[in-house]
């Protein structure tokens, strides 16, 4: 009798510990992906304030840089008694320039890496 006593004692406290690991397993599993879940929420987080910085930024400089071009105009317009067509064309003009040249830097910027 003692010796089925010891027996079922170490076959009980071996299930018991196999299934202490396998709840052990799962709560490290658990632990690992809430922690991924975590990091990437972080980063998405991060990527949007900069996101949104970033647009915030280049909205001020694109107005402001619209607002000195036609504050520019106006003033060639007034001073300069230059009819209102002839500068909003040439400005246009200067302005589809500077961005055909700015995308052509950009494609050999691309083609160098």
């Amino acid at each position: 009798m003692t010796d089925s006593k010891k027996t079922s004692e170490t076959s009980s406290s071996g299930w018991g510990q196999a299934a202490a690991k396998a709840f052990d397993a799962v709560a490290a599993v658990r632990m690992f992906i809430k922690e991924i879940k975590d990091s990437i929420t972080e980063h998405w987080d991060w990527l949007l304030r900069r996101v949104e910085y970033l647009f915030v930024v280049y909205m001020w400089i694109s107005v402001g840089i619209l607002l000195m071009v036609l504050g520019v105009f106006d003033l060639i317009i007034d001073y300069g008694r230059v009819p209102k067509g002839v500068v909003y064309s040439i400005g246009g003009l200067l302005i589809f320039l500077v961005a055909i040249i700015f995308l052509q830097a950009a494609k050999m910027k691309r083609w160098k890496k």
